[in-house]
């Protein structure tokens, strides 16, 4: 995988969805008072007692993973990524028992594309605190995208045996399955699984939606994405998924609106643009298919994309094509005739 597709995947699933919104799980005790007390000093605006108190609610209660997002928000008040890397390293080198910062530091990588101190990072909090559920999430995710299948897995299964009922793990279990090994309904299981524990999290029903579409349930799997739409109109992945079960169905002209509304959002979306260019020319606008794939081509540097140009040219010039290998075929063979005829007529030559 190309590493603009490693950064675009790894942002999504790591720094989006580990923090997105989470819901709180009610506990009692040390760690729920320090969470309110950081909430409530975040608001303050002390956020450097605000950061405090949320490490020490992870230090109490290290599977409560959304006390992350609120240090994932305080720590990024007023400071760069760089910033916020070099203040974690400085930590976690001066505590080397500090798994917050490891799990912190881990994200913060991949956000950046460094895989292998990522991956490093993941492994030291887990060494730590082998009871971060957050981190055995994460490296469950980054494994699977850097196609470590085995070691995804076994992090996924870790997380879910300290939590069952974690989305982020079910769904990042659903996502192998689906990616990795091609068994759709265990993945499918698994995204229920994640909706379950969250069930308006449109990104799982999107990506259920999707394997429905690949296991060849385009019905079903056209109710799953719309539904998913309802929750999140305006993801441009989701749309394009959409664009391509209606592709599927040969609802061009549906299809064709979907993909434009998903470039409408993110204009060099490849995928959009690739389904845009298919169901276009699946609807007779070859002109306009031509001048998709070209783009498809330019934006993503991908060679398969200029493939599908030239077999669109070769279709729409077919009588040429034919013209030309018809004329070879000729010249070839009076070239031909005129060879075997060449001994004979020495001969005679010869014989005067």
């Amino acid at each position: 995988m190309q590493r603009s597709m490693y950064i675009l995947v790894i942002s999504l699933l790591l720094v989006e969805q580990a923090w997105g919104t989470q819901p709180v799980p009610v506990r009692s005790g040390g760690a729920d008072q320090a969470y309110q007390r950081g909430v409530r000093l975040q608001q303050e605006g002390r956020m450097a007692e605000a950061i405090e108190a949320f490490r020490s609610a992870l230090r109490l209660d290290p599977m409560r993973a959304v006390v992350y997002v609120r240090l994932k928000e305080a720590y990024g008040r007023g400071r760069t990524g760089d910033q916020i890397v070099a203040e974690l390293r400085a930590q976690a080198d001066r505590d080397g028992a500090d798994f917050v910062s490891w799990n912190l530091l881990s994200v913060l990588y991949a956000k950046q594309g460094r895989w292998a101190e990522a991956i490093a990072a993941l492994e030291r909090t887990v060494q730590i605190q082998p009871a971060d559920v957050d981190a055995w999430t994460n490296l469950g995710w980054l494994s699977s995208e850097l196609k470590q299948s085995q070691k995804a897995r076994e992090a996924f299964r870790r997380a879910l045996a300290l939590d069952s009922a974690y989305g982020r793990a079910h769904a990042g279990l659903a996502g192998l399955y689906a990616e990795t090994e091609g068994e759709y309904d265990k993945a499918i299981e698994e995204y229920r699984l994640a909706l379950a524990a969250e069930p308006g999290n449109s990104d799982y029903l999107y990506d259920m939606g999707w394997v429905y579409y690949r296991k060849g349930m385009t019905d079903e799997a056209l109710k799953i994405l719309t539904e998913a739409s309802i929750l999140s109109p305006d993801d441009p992945a989701g749309r394009t998924k959409i664009g391509w079960a209606r592709l599927r169905r040969k609802e061009y002209g549906a299809a064709i609106e979907e993909f434009e509304r998903a470039l409408r959002t993110q204009p060099t979306y490849t995928f959009a643009r690739f389904g845009l260019a298919r169901a276009l020319q699946a609807e007779g606008n070859d002109d306009a298919a031509a001048l998709e794939y070209k783009r498809a081509w330019r934006e993503a540097d991908n060679d398969i994309y200029l493939l599908y140009l030239i077999k669109l040219s070769l279709q729409r010039n077919l009588w040429v094509v034919l013209l030309v290998v018809a004329s070879a075929m000729g010249v070839t063979l009076l070239w031909l005739m005129r060879r075997r005829g060449l001994p004979q007529a020495s001969k005679a030559e010869s014989g005067k």
